[in-house]
């Protein structure tokens, strides 16, 4: 039986593995041969049955699923004009980048649908522009919103949007541009909203005026609205995130409270009920408990899943631990996947099993416990141990002070923090005139334990990141330390690890893991960075950057989630010059996160004093100006920029990279006139493969017809963001350089763009090309709907 609980849980991780949703036949077809086999097979053969069993139906599970899901998308249809939505928000209103309000709405009714066009799509991210913070929007509306599928930056590594909409089921985003107050058909999920934000609304009434109010929101209401992008990075440098989540900590925490104090009750009920009836009542208590906490909390994922798992516990407790710790986990596991079969996708899904898992290898074969300061030590070291080739797999960094601050923060949050919110929280709304008194002691408990982790964080080294298989060893190593065997066999055990692991590190410091990898043929990638620039060029060992791409107020780089992830990717550890076009916020954002982590030999600019503004203080008098180029490996790069009083656009650095028979040209931003300019100065050259940026992301001041005519090029790259309201690239521009013979990507529909300069003709790869099924293809990768094909690759979960 456990094999085959553990097949289906394979066969929904699989899909995401694959990244294709098979032909229905395969999975069906599969399922009756396991009936059959179990039918026939003898009784030591039958696991095998079950296994095929489980597998097939994981996967025809997931697969409808999110065939489901995928049929309530936006059609492409509704992405143009403004439409008429009615129904309600549900979720709370957060404030957002660029003076925005943004919230969920649930749909209700589509007043333009017909039923020759139906619209499927139910669930909405949007943001209202320029309303005060302190509008507070109706619940049941209204509203004219501009929408567009949802759609995300595509990159070979690091975060993705689109998946995460996917994961979390929403059918589109957009902007509202008119909202008015509508009586709607309110359910039982609309009316569970408004009482979360009845809830939340006496919490801001008592407490909002505190400084550890977004702390507070955040551990009761499971919202993070407040949080900024500075207590997330303090979070993170500790490798405190986890204790902000709403989750098995918490979740636990209050079923331990309550299922403590009645089974402390029952045992003074003179004549109450059995020992298995006060099992029944304790279980029973401790499961509404943590079922009210997690609907207070919003019944997120986490919650969720935290639920089953405290579900699952708690029948191993009513059973007297007769089922085993692995099968009460492997069932957890797959109890998730049937409630939530897209948790795959969610990194809290495989870091609370992993943690979890860890726990039971420590402690079940353990014929009693040790003491309680050492059980702390060898549980926070064995989820260390198990988590860090998770965390290595999903692209996280380690933090290195994370394991030592939690031996502190874990026992804080749990027997001080946490029941001192749960009591003196409600206290306050019970006895207003306390409230002061109560928001003194939360001001000083929690901005107390904020203080001290923002000092460890400012001491903190950044976080490590490892390959997955040293990772492994390590976990491994730490485990075996901890395990309890006999010395001997630990020994051994030690050494054998110890080698493997010295091996691995011998091996990765003979490649030259610290320097940059080498590529045998130069190559050059145009990042997906939304409405901005940044482009990477490689010969050899040696790399260019050219520009950095865009950031927000709210925390986003391009650096970031972009570059840095993609540096990893690819093997890139340092860079031998670094070339910003000129100091716009689209083209030289995020410079001192790249300059805390990555290291630049060479500085240039088109504009080095605004570019160096942006950098921050510590990149005072490090830019050059767009003087004089030179060699990266075997190739020229010529540098030009218009010798007028320019700024801006105008004064873009111009780089021209040409190598065995390639001309690159990235323009920057530059107009038609600096265009014309270039073209005087640089003579095209026959015989060659031209490759070109589109100067300014295609703007119709941009790609005269003269540059075209003149240039020719071969292939034409727009760096443009998706649907942007300033419309890049332009029809008119794009559709000149198709005329003039040039093959056309834009990023902003096929993701990073990855050009190899082969002998014969350049190659081009976009990362939508193989990107999985729940991410749209590139329009001329899949033109008809029902091209998705299932597809034997790589792993894809991500």
């Amino acid at each position: 039986m456990r094999a085959g609980i553990a097949a289906f849980a394979g066969g929904v991780i699989l899909l995401y593995c694959v990244g294709e949703i098979p032909p229905w036949p395969l999975p069906v077809i599969a399922l009756i041969m396991g009936c059959l086999l179990a039918r026939f097979l003898s009784i030591a053969l039958r696991p095998v049955a079950f296994v095929v069993i489980g597998l097939s139906t994981g996967l025809i599970w997931a697969g409808w699923m999110s065939s489901e899901r995928l049929a309530t998308r936006l059609p492409h249809a509704l992405e143009s004009g403004t439409h008429l939505v009615e129904g309600y928000r549900c979720s709370l209103v957060s404030p957002g980048a660029y003076h925005s309000l943004r919230f969920e709405f649930c749909v209700t009714h589509w007043p333009e649908a017909t039923p020759d066009h139906p619209i499927a799509a139910k669930r909405l991210r949007l943001a209202l522009y320029g309303a005060e913070p302190s509008l507070v929007l109706p619940r049941q509306l209204q509203l004219k919103v501009r929408l567009k599928v949802p759609h995300g930056s595509v990159n070979p590594a690091g975060f993705r949007y689109e998946t995460w909409l996917f994961r979390h089921g929403f059918d589109a985003t957009g902007s509202v541009r008119e909202w008015s107050e509508q009586s709607v058909s309110c359910g039982i999920h609309c009316h569970y909203h408004a009482w979360r934000e009845r809830v939340a609304g006496g919490l801001v009434d008592a407490y909002g005026g505190l400084e550890s109010y977004p702390l507070i929101e955040a551990l009761l209401l499971g919202e993070r609205r407040l949080l900024d992008a500075e207590d997330w990075s303090v979070f993170r440098k500790t490798g405190t995130s986890h204790l902000i989540a709403i989750s098995g900590l918490h979740i636990g925490l209050v079923g331990l409270f309550v299922g403590s104090l009645v089974a402390g009750l029952l045992k003074r009920w003179p004549g109450g009920p059995g020992a298995r009836g006060r099992r029944r009542l304790v279980f029973g208590a401790s499961l509404c408990a943590c079922a009210t906490y997690a609907l207070l909390a919003g019944f997120t994922v986490p919650t969720q899943r935290a639920l089953v798992m405290v579900a699952v516990t708690g029948l191993v407790y009513l059973r007297g631990r007769q089922s085993g710790y692995w099968t009460a986990w492997l069932s957890a596991v797959a109890l998730v996947l049937v409630m939530d079969p897209f948790a795959p996708l969610d990194g809290g899904f495989w870091l609370s099993f992993g943690a979890v898992a860890g726990l039971i290898v420590m402690f079940s074969s353990r014929i009693r416990p040790p003491g309680r300061i050492a059980t702390l030590l060898v549980a926070q070291l064995g989820v260390m141990a198990g988590l860090l080739p998770i965390l290595m797999v999903l692209g996280l960094p380690f933090s290195v002070s994370g394991w030592l601050v939690n031996l502190v923060a874990i026992p804080l949050m749990s027997f001080l923090l946490l029941p001192g919110l749960f009591l003196l929280v409600p206290l306050g709304l019970l006895v207003p005139f306390c409230q002061p008194l109560i928001g003194r002691v939360l001001d000083m408990g929690l901005g107390g334990f904020m203080s001290g982790l923002s000092y460890v964080a400012n001491q903190s080294p950044e976080g490590v990141v490892l390959s997955a298989a040293t990772a492994g060893l390590v976990g491994s190593l730490v485990l075996a330390m901890l395990f309890p065997m006999r010395w001997c066999t630990r020994g051994w055990l030690l050494v054998a690890m110890s080698g493997l692991l010295c091996g691995q590190v011998l091996a990765l410091t003979g490649s030259g893991v610290e320097a940059n990898q080498s590529v045998a043929v130069p190559e050059l990638w145009v990042w997906d960075v939304g409405q901005g620039l940044a482009v990477t060029y490689r010969d050899g060992d040696q790399v260019l950057q050219y520009d950095t791409g865009p950031g927000s107020p709210a925390g986003y780089t391009a650096v970031k989630d972009a570059l840095r992830p993609g540096f990893r990717h690819t093997g890139i550890r340092d860079l031998n010059w670094l070339m910003v076009s000129h100091g716009d916020a689209d083209h030289a954002s995020g410079l001192d996160d790249l300059f805390d982590h990555i290291r630049v030999d060479r500085r240039s600019s088109g504009e080095p004093a605004r570019v160096e503004e942006r950098a921050g203080p510590d990149a005072a008098d490090t830019f050059e100006g767009c003087r004089k180029g030179g060699r990266l490996g075997r190739s020229r790069i010529d540098v030009w920029q218009d010798g007028g009083d320019v700024s801006g656009n105008a004064a873009s650095c111009v780089v021209r990279i040409t190598r065995d028979g390639y001309s690159i040209i990235l323009p920057g931003d530059i107009t038609a006139e600096q265009e014309q300019d270039w073209l005087q100065n640089h003579p095209s050259r026959p015989g060659q493969h031209r490759i070109v940026v589109a100067p300014h992301h295609g703007s119709k001041t941009s790609s005269s017809p003269a540059w075209v005519r003149q240039l020719a090029p071969e292939l034409v790259v727009f760096s443009a963001g998706y649907r942007h309201p300033y419309g890049h690239p332009a029809a008119e521009i794009r559709q000149r350089y198709r005329v003039g013979g040039a093959r056309t990507v834009n990023t902003a529909t096929s993701g990073a763009v990855h050009i190899r300069l082969e002998n014969d003709a350049p190659s081009v790869h976009v990362e939508r090309a193989d990107a999985p099924f729940w991410i749209e293809p590139p329009p001329d990768q899949c033109p008809g709907a029902g091209c998705r094909v299932w597809r034997a690759g790589p792993a894809v979960l991500k």
